[in-house]
C-alpha cells in the first residue's frame, strides 16, 4: 500500500487497525521498524523513550535519536518513520492507537452518515502542527482531555460484534481525540506552559510520600525557583498548598470509608506528623480530623440549628484536575432518610 504522510490524508477515512491499553517494563523489546499507518502513543503513567530513526535505514547508535515521552504526554508517528518503543526503567502504562488512511474502509452505513474530511479538519484546526514536523513525529503534552478521551477510543474499539450505531460511536470518540490533541496543540502554542501540568501530576502520584521541590524539578528539569513561581502564576496556589489539598483529600476518604485511626490516615495521606495534619485540617476546614469524621457519622443534623454550618469538601481523585474552574462539583451530603452517605455530582 502507498505511503501517505498525514499532511495528504485528503478526504481519505482513518480506519484503527490496531490499539491497547498496556503495562510495559524494561524487559519489553521492539525493533525498529516503520509501517504505512499513522500511530498515537500516551504515557498514562511513567514515561517511555522513542528511539527514531534520523536517515534512511542505518540503525547505527549516532543515526537513532532517543525522545522521551514523560507522564501525560503524547507522540504522534507519521508513517513510514522508522522508529521503536524502549522502557528504560520503571512501569510505563501506554494507549496505543494505530490509524490506517483508506479510501473506503467503515462500515458504508457509518461512514455515509458521518463523513468527516480529515484534510479539512488538519487545515482548520492546530491539527495542522501534525503537519510540519519535519521530523516525523510531533510530542504534546496533555493540556486538556487527551487521557480520558483516548481511554474512551479504546473502550469502544472493545465491543464484539459492532453494528452501525458502535461504528459511529468510534468515529465521534476518534474525532474528539483528534480535537482534544488540537486543542492540547492550541494551548501549548499560546502558553508553552506544559510543564505546570507535568508538576500537577508528578504531585498527584507522589504526595502520600515525602516530596520537595527539588524532587519536582528533577523530575520536570527546571530550576526549583522557576517551577515554584510559574505554577503560583498559573494555578493560583503554592505548591505547598497543592500537596496539601490533595493529602486532605485523601485523608477525608478515608475519615469516611475506613476505621483507621486517625494518626494511621494522616500517614497513608503523606502527612510528615500528626500535628501537621490537625494544623491543615483547621485551616481548611476549622476543625480537626476527628471533628470531620464526627459529621460523618453523625446522620441525624439539626438543619433548622442556627448552628448548624453544611460543608463542601473534595472527596475524590476526579475532582484532581488541572483546569480554570473550581473544586465546586462534588459535595458529601446526608441522606437521613436512609441513613447513607452518598457523593452526589453536578
Amino acid at each position: 500500500m502507498k505511503e501517505i504522510r498525514f499532511k495528504d490524508v485528503g478526504n481519505h477515512d482513518l480506519q484503527p487497525i490496531s490499539y491497547y491499553i498496556k503495562k510495559f517494563t524494561p524487559d519489553f523489546y521492539m525493533g525498529m521498524h516503520s509501517h504505512s499507518y499513522f500511530e498515537i502513543m500516551y504515557a498514562s503513567k511513567g514515561n517511555f523513550n522513542m528511539e527514531i530513526l534520523k536517515n534512511g535505514n542505518e540503525e547505527s547508535p549516532k543515526n537513532i535519536e532517543t525522545i522521551i515521552v514523560h507522564q501525560g504526554e503524547l507522540i504522534f508517528l507519521d508513517a513510514a518513520l522508522f522508529h521503536r518503543l524502549q522502557i528504560s526503567e520503571g512501569e510505563a502504562v501506554i494507549y496505543n492507537l494505530e490509524l490506517q488512511p483508506e479510501s473506503s474502509q467503515y462500515s458504508p452505513p457509518a461512514r455515509n452518515i458521518l463523513p468527516i474530511n480529515y484534510g479539512v479538519l488538519i487545515e482548520n484546526t492546530s491539527l495542522k502542527a501534525l503537519t510540519t514536523s519535519k521530523t516525523g513525529y510531533t510530542i504534546v503534552p496533555d493540556l486538556s482531555d487527551i487521557d480520558s478521551v483516548f481511554r474512551g477510543v479504546i473502550s469502544s474499539l472493545l465491543k464484539n460484534d459492532m453494528n452501525t450505531e458502535d461504528w459511529l460511536c468510534v468515529r465521534l470518540n476518534i474525532s474528539l481525540l483528534f480535537m482534544e490533541i488540537a486543542k492540547s496543540v492550541r494551548l501549548l502554542e499560546q502558553n508553552n506552559v506544559h510543564y505546570i501540568k507535568k508538576i500537577w501530576l508528578y504531585i498527584k502520584h507522589h504526595f502520600s510520600q515525602k516530596i520537595t521541590l527539588d524532587d519536582i524539578s528533577r523530575e520536570i528539569g527546571y530550576h526549583k525557583t522557576y517551577i515554584a513561581s510559574q505554577f503560583k502564576k498559573y494555578t493560583g496556589k503554592t505548591i505547598v498548598q497543592t500537596i496539601n489539598s490533595m493529602r486532605i483529600s485523601k485523608s477525608l476518604r478515608l475519615l469516611r470509608d475506613t476505621s483507621h485511626s486517625i494518626s494511621e490516615i494522616g500517614k497513608m495521606a503523606g502527612f510528615p506528623s500528626y500535628a501537621q495534619m490537625v494544623h491543615e485540617f483547621n485551616v481548611s476546614f476549622g476543625m480537626s480530623p476527628s471533628a470531620c469524621r464526627k459529621m460523618f457519622l453523625d446522620d441525624e443534623v439539626d438543619h433548622d440549628n442556627p448552628k448548624y454550618q453544611s460543608i463542601a469538601v473534595r472527596v475524590n481523585d476526579e475532582d484532581m484536575r488541572l483546569d480554570n474552574q473550581e473544586f465546586n462539583n462534588s459535595f458529601y451530603k446526608k441522606n437521613i432518610q436512609s441513613k447513607m452517605k452518598d457523593l452526589i455530582n453536578y
